[in-house]
């Protein structure tokens, strides 16, 4: 049995999730972690080919803490959670929240689809995504960055 959260714990047994089997972590995103540490970047060039020591000291002591400290407590919250699957559904965790706690019996289908994008003949970029279609008509969504998305999806799959 994997370790949990307790909050999840009691979201797991009220919903009567049953044991946990497996945990699918998040990864940061790239954009995020680019204008984060882009301050940073350019304060240094700033220092370097202008000369101008003072200007990127302001830079980094001014206007790059403001970016890079809730992109360090959004990214925390981000990697603490992922998404738990139990033998009897499973949970989306971020942070201390559970945006979704579903049984097998709500999934009515998994759907993953990946497409790779180009740019003369070469390949740029890759985009996944898992849906899980609800009895409700509710969908969920989870992106790419999830570790491994596609054994999320066919473990998804293969439970409901």
């Amino acid at each position: 049995m994997l370790p949990i959260p307790a909050h999840l714990q009691a979201k797991a047994a009220e919903h009567g999730l049953g044991e946990c089997l497996r945990r699918y972590r998040r990864r940061p995103g790239l954009v995020g972690t680019f204008f984060a540490f882009a301050p940073l970047a350019g304060a240094l060039a700033l220092g370097i080919r202008e000369g101008d020591l003072t200007g990127a000291l302001a830079v980094v002591l001014f206007v790059w803490p403001p970016l890079f400290l809730p992109w360090c407590h959004f990214t925390r919250k981000r990697l603490a959670g992922g998404v738990y699957v139990f033998t009897g559904g499973f949970a989306e965790v971020y942070g201390r929240k559970i945006p979704h706690a579903i049984t097998w019996a709500e999934v009515h289908e998994v759907r993953y689809k990946g497409v790779e994008h180009w740019v003369n003949f070469f390949p740029v970029a890759y985009v996944a995504l898992c849906t899980i279609g609800l009895r409700d008509g509710r969908e969920i969504e989870f992106d790419g960055t999830y570790r491994p998305l596609e054994r999320l999806a066919s473990d998804l799959r293969s439970s409901a």
